[in-house]
C-alpha cells in the first residue's frame, strides 16, 4: 500500500512555501505492509527527516531517518530515496504491522538559516484495523447510585474504524432515554429510581473482528418499601388451621426486617417463627408462622424494615381474632 504525502516546496535561500493541507491517514492491516511517501521539490541540498510522534503522548518522538540513512534500529523499518524530475522522495516502509505502529508520521525538510528554525513538514497518521477493545474509562461492572440522585453509565471503546457503542437492558427493558435501544457512550440518569437498578449491556462493534460487550449492574441505594402484607389460612379444617402472615419488603442495601406484637419485638418461641426468603432484585419475604393459635394472640402485628436509607412499617396487619 503506497500513500503520497503533500509535496513541500523548499527553495534555495531558505525560502520556503508549504501548501496547507489536513492530514492524511493511512491504513494498514495487523501483519501487512505499508509505504508512506514524501516528496519534496527543489529540496537540493537540504536533508529530509522522517519522525514518529506517540499517539498517545506527543512528546514521545522518535527519530526514524535523517537524509538516506535509517536511523531506527528496527528490522521491520526501511528507506528508500530516489530522485525524479527535480523532485526527492523518501519512502518509509513498515512491514509485520504492530499496533505499537499506530502513531504520527512527520516528514521534515530541515532548512535551518541564521534567524532560527525554517523547517518545513507534512504528517501522516497511520491507523491500523482492529477489533473493538472496551477501555477502562468506562463505567465499573457495578455502579451504586441512591434514589433522587443522578448518575450515568459509560462505555467507551478503541478500535479502527472507530466502533459503533449503543446500550441495552436486560430482557429488552426499557432505558431511561425512553426506548430499549440508545446508541451513544453515555447513559445519564438524572433522578435515579429504584426501577432504574439491574443489568445493563454496552456493546461496541466495527468492521473489524466481532463485538464486544460491558456489562454493568447498576444497583440503586433506596429506603425499604413494604409492597405485600397478608394473611393466609394453609388448611380448610379448623383444627389443622395454620396462619402465616407474610411482608414483602423491597430495599437496598438488604433491610433488617423485625416483627412487633403489641409494640414488642418478637423472636423465634413456642408460639412464632419468623422466616426469610430473599429473591432476585432485592426482594424480601418475611413470614411469622403462628405455632399456636389463641385469641391471646390476638392484637396488633408489626412488619417493620429498615436499611441505611430509612425505615418503614405496617401495623395492625394482624389485627383479628383466631377463631
Amino acid at each position: 500500500m503506497l500513500v503520497e504525502n503533500q509535496i513541500i516546496h523548499c527553495q534555495i535561500f531558505i525560502f520556503i512555501l508549504a501548501y496547507p493541507q489536513s492530514i492524511q491517514t493511512a491504513v494498514g492491516d495487523i501483519g501487512g505492509s505499508i509505504e508512506i511517501k514524501c516528496s519534496v521539490f527543489n529540496a537540493n541540498s537540504f536533508p529530509i527527516a522522517w519522525l514518529k510522534f506517540e499517539k498517545e503522548d506527543s512528546t514521545k518522538t522518535t527519530v526514524l531517518s535523517i537524509g538516506k540513512e535509517l536511523i531506527v534500529g528496527n528490522s521491520r523499518f526501511s528507506l528508500e530515496v530516489f530522485i525524479e524530475n527535480g523532485t526527492i522522495s523518501h519512502i518509509l516502509k513498515i512491514k509485520n504491522i504492530r499496533n505499537t505502529d499506530i502513531a504520527l508520521y512527520r516528514c521534515v525538510v530541515m532548512c535551518d538559516d541564521v534567524d532560527g528554525d525554517a523547517n518545513t513538514s507534512a504528517d501522516i497518521e497511520l491507523e491500523v484495523n482492529r477489533p473493538p477493545l472496551i477501555l477502562s474509562s468506562s463505567s465499573p461492572t457495578v455502579v451504586i447510585a441512591r434514589e433522587g440522585q443522578s448518575s450515568r453509565l459509560e462505555c467507551y471503546a478503541d478500535g479502527f474504524p472507530k466502533p459503533r457503542v449503543s446500550w441495552t437492558r436486560q430482557y429488552n427493558g426499557i432505558l431511561i432515554t425512553g426506548g430499549n435501544y440508545y446508541r451513544g457512550n453515555v447513559l445519564r440518569f438524572f433522578n435515579v429510581t429504584k426501577d432504574d437498578r439491574g443489568t445493563y449491556y454496552c456493546d461496541a462493534v466495527n468492521s473489524v473482528g466481532s463485538h464486544v460487550q460491558h456489562i454493568v449492574d447498576f444497583r440503586v441505594n433506596f429506603a425499604p418499601v413494604l409492597t405485600v402484607s397478608k394473611i393466609m389460612y394453609t388448611h380448610i379444617e379448623p383444627s389443622k388451621q395454620k396462619v402465616d402472615v407474610q411482608c414483602l419488603v423491597e430495599a437496598y442495601p438488604a433491610p433488617k426486617i423485625e416483627w412487633l406484637y403489641n409494640g414488642v419485638v418478637l423472636h423465634n418461641d413456642n408460639y412464632n417463627r419468623i422466616v426469610e426468603t430473599a429473591t432476585e432484585y432485592q426482594f424480601t419475604y418475611s413470614t411469622l408462622n403462628f405455632l399456636k393459635i389463641d385469641n391471646d394472640r390476638y392484637g396488633n402485628y408489626t412488619c417493620k424494615a429498615r436499611n441505611m436509607i430509612g425505615t418503614a412499617e405496617v401495623t395492625n396487619i394482624g389485627k383479628y381474632s383466631f377463631h
